[in-house]
């Protein structure tokens, strides 16, 4: 009964427990993190275990669900539940947290603190994966922002406080105006179901009045309400205007908490679109559909032409990120079953792969002191197996058959084929700036000649440049491997997911009918 929330507290009060560490004891700190992370990563196994075999009797299916009075006269309950869009999605978080945190040992300065941030980050992202009370909810999104503000702000590069604070204040103002919307919301289902049905912010009740009462929740009051709550989503994917924070927070971040960032984080905005903005306000989203079609294709065209553009790798990295992100939103409003579930497929495909090449290139960036791509050349010869692992990451990136980029967002980009052919051909056209960047930042780093007066010469001649270690191949090894299971075998995670899909597709059958 209590399972969802030992999920989500557990690297909660395992982050707290750090602190009561001695400051000296490094390995200790380190390895204690790291185990927690580990046992973390168990129970959400043991989560997944439950979910695919809830049907026999040792695993209650009340594990799947929890809910609990709060504050009832405000509506605000401890629910939690889970489905297979946030099963998988949980999985990704405590991977990633895991992978993460074992390629966090290069850090040395207040590492007690670097390690419970990672494992509060970790809490605060699975909450909002399976919280099911919108308060709740809210509650579990500002939770995300505490520790990614400290993480960013304090382990950062030159610019942190800077990139800190216009992450914060992005974030603050989009969570203020889902707060708005949220008790809007709360007031509109009580003025539909009647007030002896009492305020409530639970989730399925919500659900209930925005399917069988429209004539209250009407178009106009849930495109206002849409707005609010996109307004936080939307800074979070993030969505053509909002982005401007994610370069600088890419850039200025530890590679271990831009690849947490990047591959998990990011998946908080997508998912808030999927499972409150579209099932919440069906009419408004078809409505806004092409106001979000329209950001999105802007979003993979433009962080396309900038990623060829940018001389920094991280940079790079970052505006692929968001270009391949905006393939993501656009199957996700192509409103069919192909686009909406390969977009949650390339969800968790993004986060692996994104998070590899963030991690692989922080590697590369403790062995030559740069990131300024034009000091790279010539690397393939003498860090081989890095080289390996970083092509194959790219590779992924780009979609090619085999790997785990090519299914989901073949199937996002066919859904859209299906919603609106030009949204498809325009969506379809990330591949050529894609395959352009990405290859031009591979070769350029190694093949080609490094410049003769850079750092990366410089290391060469002092014999210090050396390739992946073993300690480090462990680390990014998860990561290949589902690049190549996902790739080869994608059927098992589409099966989870799909299942769970079908009410979203009922209820946007039943919007669209009308």
């Amino acid at each position: 009964m209590f399972f969802l929330s030992a999920v989500i507290t557990f690297p909660l009060l395992g982050g707290l427990a750090l602190l009561f560490f001695p400051r000296e004891r490094v390995t200790a700190l380190r390895w204690t993190a790291l185990t927690l992370a580990l046992v973390e990563l168990v129970l959400v196994i043991v989560l997944i275990l439950t979910y695919l075999q809830h049907t026999i009797s040792i695993f209650s299916s009340s594990y799947l669900s929890e809910s609990w009075s709060w504050l009832p006269s405000l509506g605000i309950n401890y629910s939690l539940s889970v489905d297979g869009i946030s099963l998988v999605l949980v999985a990704l978080t405590a991977l990633l947290t895991t992978v993460c945190i074992a390629a966090s040992f290069r850090i040395e300065r207040k590492i007690k603190n670097y390690m419970a941030f990672m494992l509060l980050l970790e809490s605060g992202m699975l909450g909002v994966f399976l919280a099911s009370n919108l308060f709740l909810f809210y509650i579990f999104w500002e939770v995300m922002l505490i520790p990614a503000y400290f993480l960013l702000g304090t382990w950062g590069g030159e610019r942190r406080i800077y990139a800190a604070l216009k992450f914060v204040i992005y974030t603050s103002v989009g969570s203020f105006l889902m707060l708005v919307g949220i008790i809007a919301l709360g007031y509109y289902h009580q003025l539909a179901a009647g007030v002896n049905c009492g305020y409530t912010l639970e989730l399925s009740q919500l659900l209930n009045t925005a399917s069988s009462c429209r004539g209250v929740l009407g178009s106009d009051i849930q495109t206002w309400l849409l707005l609010a709550f996109a307004a936080a989503f939307a800074v979070k994917v993030p969505l053509i205007p909002f982005h401007s924070w994610l370069p600088d927070a890419y850039s200025e971040a530890p590679a271990p908490v831009t690849a947490l960032l990047a591959g998990a984080m990011s998946k908080t905005g997508i998912y808030g679109f999927l499972r409150l903005c579209i099932p919440l306000f069906p009419q408004a989203v078809q409505t806004l559909a092409p106001l979000f079609n329209t950001l999105a294709v802007v979003g993979i065209l433009y962080c396309a032409v900038l990623a060829l553009t940018q001389t920094d790798l991280k940079r790079l990295l970052g505006y692929s990120s968001i270009s391949h992100l905006g393939v993501i939103m656009l199957g996700l409003f192509s409103f069919n079953a192909q686009g909406m579930g390969g977009a949650v497929l390339q969800m968790v495909n993004h986060g692996i792969t994104t998070a590899a090449l963030f991690l692989l290139a922080g590697f590369l960036e403790y062995r030559t002191n740069t990131r300024r791509l034009s000091d790279y050349g010539g690397l393939a010869a003498r860090i081989p197996w890095l080289a390996v692992a970083m092509g194959i990451a790219a590779l992924s990136s780009l979609g090619l058959p085999g790997l785990n980029g090519f299914t989901g967002e073949f199937l996002s980009l066919l859904g859209v084929f299906r919603s609106n052919v030009t949204l498809g051909v325009l969506g379809t056209l990330v591949v050529v700036p894609a395959a352009w960047y990405m290859l031009r930042f591979f070769i350029g780093i190694m093949w080609g000649s490094p410049r003769q007066d850079g750092v990366v010469t410089a290391s060469i001649r002092k014999g210090s440049l050396r390739d992946i270690s073993w300690k480090e191949f462990w680390v990014v090894a998860p990561l290949l491997l589902f690049i190549f299971y996902i790739g080869i075998q994608p059927a098992f995670i589409a099966g989870v997911i799909n299942p769970s899909l079908i009410n979203t597709m009922q209820v946007l059958g039943n919007a669209f009918a009308r």
